[in-house]
């Protein structure tokens, strides 16, 4: 039988931080600090690519007349950052910021390190996000997120978006390890599709916001269970697949041949498709 990949998530996890352990006696963080910027010029986008090993990651809204801000405080006896920065011959600039271990024992208990990144509100972002061990937050409101993919190791995330997406979204991605998350005001980024994969720990995902066309949402449950809020006024179907151990909970549906209806599908102007896999945890829509 094939091994769940949330499970494969958590050993893993789990193995890297005994791997990473120093028991030898470590000598104290010695912390130190990169800042970079670029002013706005003609850039038509920012493809920005983020890679934390252990630590915190911040990104919001940079409102001054900048392409981007960049701070990064780190442990300079254990890591080293790579940014590199490529302005490229198509107008979309690319931006690439790694903080990850630059020895074997650079320990998993070092929180120390932070990166915050800032973005003009101006210009379409694409962002790639991965973390391993730590807390991240991703404040999205007033960017203009044209595709957005984020995985993390271990820690809780927790994302916002208060503001109206400007731009349409291709796709959004979001995988989390081992840790909670919590979402709020998915339905602002004006998403065609959004996949979301939890590990372990319960997720809260609120779809909440100004919704302008039709979407499909795809989620997959591990350990944990995850609750959906919708807002009232948007037609929702869902198709599940459900594992003995898991429960499904949709409030205010219907039940048509294989797939479950809101009882204002028909009549709503915008319509959200939902298919659905449970693991171990279960699976709740609630309306706001």
């Amino acid at each position: 039988m094939r091994t769940p990949w949330y499970v494969v998530v958590v050993l893993g996890a789990l193995a890297g931080a005994a791997c990473n352990v120093d028991l030898s006696d470590r000598a104290p963080a010695e912390m130190t600090s990169l800042s970079q910027s670029k002013p706005l010029g003609g850039e038509k986008g920012l493809d920005a690519d983020l890679r934390l090993g252990v630590g915190a990651l911040e990104l919001s809204a940079d409102r001054n007349a900048r392409l981007y801000s960049l701070d990064v405080e780190y442990d300079k006896n254990r890591f080293q950052p790579e940014v590199n920065y490529d302005p490229s011959a198509d107008s979309s600039a690319r931006l690439s910021v790694r903080l990850e271990n630059n020895s074997r024992n650079s320990g998993y208990r070092n929180e120390t390190n932070r990166i915050r990144l800032g973005v003009s509100e101006s210009v379409p972002l694409r962002l790639s996000v991965k973390t391993g061990v730590g807390e991240s937050r991703l404040a999205l409101s007033g960017l203009q997120i044209a595709r957005l993919d984020f995985e993390t190791g271990v820690g809780g995330v927790k994302i916002s978006a208060y503001d109206a997406n400007k731009i349409d979204c291709e796709r959004i991605r979001m995988r989390a390890g081992v840790g909670a998350m919590n979402a709020v005001g998915l339905g602002n980024l004006n998403f065609r599709e959004l996949d979301f994969e939890g590990g372990v720990g319960g997720a809260d995902l609120d779809f909440t916001g100004e919704w302008r066309r039709d979407a499909e949402i795809r989620i997959q449950v591990g350990v944990g269970g995850v609750t959906v809020r919708m807002p009232r006024g948007i037609g929702v179907a869902v198709d599940t697949t459900k594992h003995f151990l898991s429960g499904i909970h949709l409030d205010g549906f219907e039940r048509r041949e294989s797939r479950y209806y809101s009882r204002d599908y028909d009549q709503s102007k915008f319509r959200v498709s939902f298919r659905v896999a449970t693991g171990v945890g279960g699976f709740r829509i609630t309306w706001v």
